[in-house]
């Protein structure tokens, strides 16, 4: 599994402050009118999602969503379609984070890390969760882990949306639109070159 358990909902998912239980609520207001509520909606990508480069286990879910959004053309602000847009290159170069064996962190051995994430999130002091999820270094190192391959197994679709949005109108989107498309192909060229064993080795 590259990406956090699909029938996890977003209670038990996390971003850079705790649970990102508060995250449906922005994405729904990405397609409002409220202005402003639109504005919060990107501030909270561009923040608690992505947090100074880092990303949480509740990226990779939230960057297909908007991919999703881009896709059916349901962002109709060009200032919110671009930050969005800023959000996905950012997940785009957050797929680019090296680690030893992800795999094997994201999964350790004789740990259910979806079922101990989710009892530290709704147990009786669901606030504390994070930080005692942090306190071990093995569920957080699995947290992390997930965190990195939940944004290489969406960068297909980032690519995508971000090529849909080459076509919009408004230059501020295409030049947004523009950039998140190279740093996907540049990071997507830089994996499978990763993957790919050296001939030249004996």
């Amino acid at each position: 599994m590259t990406a956090p358990h699909p029938d996890l909902g977003y209670s038990l998912l996390l971003h850079a402050y705790g649970s990102a239980a508060d995250t449906p609520a922005h994405l729904a207001a990405l397609v409002r009118e409220d202005e402003r509520a639109r504005a919060d909606a990107v501030l909270h990508l561009n923040s608690a999602i992505m947090h100074q480069g880092t990303p949480w286990t509740a990226t990779g879910p939230v960057a297909a969503h908007c991919c999703a959004l881009v896709g059916r053309d349901e962002l109709s602000d060009p200032g919110t379609l671009s930050g969005v847009l800023d959000f996905l290159h950012d997940v785009a170069e957050a797929a680019e984070i090296q680690g030893d064996d992800l795999e094997g962190l994201a999964h350790p051995a004789g740990r259910d890390v979806d079922a101990e994430v989710a009892a530290l999130l709704s147990g009786a002091d669901p606030d504390d969760g994070p930080d005692l999820i942090y306190e071990d270094e093995v569920l957080t190192d699995a947290v992390m882990a997930r965190a990195v391959l939940s944004c290489r197994a969406v960068l297909p679709a980032v690519r995508a949306a971000a090529a849909h949005a080459l076509r919009h109108p408004a230059e501020e989107v295409r030049t947004a639109a523009g950039t998140t498309a190279a740093t996907a192909d540049r990071v997507t060229a830089t994996l499978a070159a990763e993957r790919t064993p050296d001939a030249s080795v004996p």
